[in-house]
């Protein structure tokens, strides 16, 4: 595979909305934020925006870019920046529609890392993961507050002895799974956060049900179909199918050689290349042969599962058969890296898997056997990957098409952003402000085409885009 493609990387102040609040008020007659733009291999380039107010206009706003930025606002609170010398385009910038913390967690001074979310199909609640084995059940406030704190009317309990890994709603938006380091998945009731009187003292909700079996820290989780059956990987190297209604493990699957799964996806088998898998010593397996599926497993056929491996790999397996029907090449020249993120989009055809190096690979499902495109920013492990339809994020001059399909990806470095996937090549379709450079280790959107990012990380603070 040849070398990924470098992105090039656009920051600015996160407090550009405070500045502009504090101009108009009259706090302060003008001011300058910074605009810093960076290319792997290239001299950076850190420039300025002064911000005051139009002379003609008392309300409204004028940015004065200098020092090899350019900087434009498309109005309502939405932006752009450009780098000439770095050769970047316009770039959309994206502040915070919403955040929400907990005050006791999201203290600047000692931040409590939240560690997993998800968001409810129904878009009206949110759960999040802390590294005490805590967690948070809340309401999703009103879009006219976008600074609100939901400190009220929250649930909360600490199922985990430690970190947990994965939350998964249920699709009825009303069941909670969690996973944890603890080698224990949960599920949780949801269903009082939306009507808690927000007066009372926040009440716990505990798990009606703790499933067991993994030896090791569980990674992902996965819903299949309407719940009924749901998906844990590990890094005892399985992935365990399980029966909800009786808390019992259905079968268990391995990767090659046990090696530690870290995070999985799920999707409709539709058409992808599979074929015989082959073992790290080079000996094929011959052809799976289906398997009489149990009794307590509901529309697991229509399924595959891709895995994201500690060696670098990864490997499919479907829910047919149980057997891995796929396994990336074990024989690619040059030292590789821990996969630690993966998507799979059924609609699309496409599978996108991220590195601990901050290599993101996309493959056609179609034709595994070599990617369609591989890019980087800066090295910075890649977190969590979302695949979304950026629709919403178009403006004049951007290249992207109505229905093509975007990446969301969390990152170490706290720099999130949203790539777009084209058979031209990747390129940057917007860059998701808000946190300071604090890593942002989970991204989740409700559906490709709902139009939401939502991401969450060391800085105890969950954003919605």
């Amino acid at each position: 595979m040849s070398s990924p493609i470098t992105l090039p990387v656009v920051t600015i102040q996160h407090t550009l909305q405070t500045v502009i609040d504090d101009v108009r008020s009259g706090l302060v007659t003008s001011e300058d934020i910074w605009i810093s733009c960076y290319k792997l291999g290239s001299t950076s380039v850190h420039g300025k925006a002064k911000v005051s107010l139009a002379k003609t206009d008392g309300l409204r706003v004028n940015f004065e870019a200098a020092d090899g930025v350019e900087f434009n606002s498309l109005g309502g609170g939405s932006y752009t920046a450009a780098c000439p010398v770095l050769n970047i385009p316009p770039t959309r910038l994206i502040f915070p529609r919403q955040s929400m913390s907990d005050p006791d967690r999201a203290d600047p001074r000692h931040p409590q890392q939240i560690t997993a979310i998800d968001v409810s199909p129904d878009g009206t609640q949110i759960a999040t993961g802390y590294n005490d084995g805590t967690i948070l059940l809340s309401p999703v406030t009103s879009l006219s507050q976008p600074s609100a704190s939901t400190n009220s009317a929250k649930l909360s309990c600490q199922p985990h002895l430690t970190t947990v890994t994965s939350l998964r709603f249920f699709p009825s938006s009303r069941v909670l799974l969690s996973a944890g380091a603890d080698f224990t998945l949960h599920i949780l009731p949801a269903e009082a956060a939306a009507g808690q009187d927000a007066n009372t003292e926040r009440p716990a909700f505990k798990p009606v049900r703790t499933l067991k079996a993994h030896t090791r820290s569980i990674t992902s989780t996965a819903m299949v179909s309407r719940g009924r059956n749901i998906l844990s990987s590990a890094k005892d190297g399985t992935i365990r199918l399980w029966d909800v209604s009786g808390g019992q493990q259905i079968r268990a699957m391995w990767s090659t050689r046990y090696v530690p799964v870290n995070d999985m996806s799920i999707g409709e088998k539709v058409e992808f290349q599979a074929s015989a898998t082959a073992d790290p010593d080079g000996e094929s397996e011959s052809t799976p042969k289906p398997i009489t599926l149990d009794a307590r497993e509901v529309d697991t056929a229509g399924n595959v599962v891709f895995c994201a491996l500690q060696d670098g790999e990864f490997e499919a397996f479907d829910l047919a058969t149980k057997n891995s029907v796929f396994h990336s090449s074990s024989n690619t020249s040059g030292k590789k890296f821990p996969l630690t993120a993966i998507s799979y989009s059924s609609t699309s055809n496409f599978l996108a898997t991220g590195s601990s190096k901050g290599i993101v690979t996309v493959y056609d499902t179609r034709n595994l056997s070599s990617p369609l495109t591989s890019f980087t920013r800066n090295g910075s492990s890649i977190e969590s990957l979302a695949f979304v339809v950026p629709s919403s994020l178009k403006f004049s001059g951007s290249s992207t098409q109505d229905g093509e399909l975007g990446l969301a990806i969390a990152t170490e470095d706290g720099l999130p952003y949203i790539a777009e996937v084209r058979p031209e090549g990747p390129g940057v379709v917007a860059e998701l402000v808000g946190g300071d450079c604090e890593a942002v280790r989970a991204v989740r959107v409700r559906s490709e085409d709902a139009g939401e990012v939502w991401t969450a990380g060391d800085d105890g603070i969950v954003r919605k885009y």
